[in-house]
């Protein structure tokens, strides 16, 4: 059976949480996955922001969550997990460099930049391919007793979520609307593969948190 831990999420603990998260990204220009400095760790030490990360499936609200889940196994692992408080709708979480060529890689060794092209970086392809391959083991089990006996029921609903580099870089390369429309258009077996930098994560999770505290103004 699948181990989460079970947290209760807190909106002012959450807001000063993606504080922290906005001045992290300010003093580190280029951040490593993992690391003593690292994204995962930062992640890892505030949950809110991990709980925070379920908004990204429509109508989860959160109550699990894991860092380093082995799904099935140790084929596949999932940075992070958040799920519902009965466990049927879960969003998987893939965190990458937050590097200069962790999305995009110039081609050649041209030093001329506006006459520069590029290629998607290994890096990012190696995100894709891992939320494509927990999609392929999650439709390969669903309805069968290992799966049952993973998620306690034979099917759930879920979401892969890819965050990686950062929006200057992008910007530097000039590429930002070819990364927005591959985020948007990729589609795996009926799913979307939400993937997004770190800044636009950051900017994505102030606009919920604001929600979030209007909704509970007005209940």
């Amino acid at each position: 059976m699948i181990n989460l831990i079970s947290y209760n999420f807190n909106i002012k603990e959450c807001e000063t949480q993606l504080q922290e998260f906005e001045s992290f990204l300010k003093e580190n220009p280029a951040i490593k996955e993992s690391g003593e400095n690292g994204l995962q760790k930062f992640f890892a030490a505030r949950p809110n922001l991990i709980l925070l990360l379920g908004s990204w499936h429509f109508g989860l609200e959160p109550a699990y969550y894991k860092p380093e889940l082995n799904l099935f196994g140790n084929e596949f692992r999932s940075d992070f997990v958040v799920a519902d408080k009965q466990k049927k709708k879960f969003v998987f979480v893939e965190f990458e460099d937050a590097d200069r060529d962790s999305i995009f890689k110039r081609k050649g060794r041209s030093s001329d930049i506006a006459n520069s092209s590029y290629e998607w970086s290994p890096r990012y392809e190696h995100g894709v391919s891992q939320i494509v391959d927990w999609y392929y083991r999650l439709d390969d089990l669903e309805r069968t007793n290992r799966f049952e006996e993973y998620f306690g029921r034979r099917q759930i609903s879920y979401t892969g979520l890819l965050v990686i580099g950062r929006d200057h870089f992008v910007h530097e390369s000039g590429l930002m609307q070819r990364f927005r429309w591959r985020s948007s258009k990729t589609v795996i077996n009926s799913k979307l593969l939400h993937c997004m930098t770190f800044d636009q994560l950051l900017e994505e999770s102030l606009e919920k948190i604001a929600t979030l505290k209007n909704s509970d103004q007005l209940d």
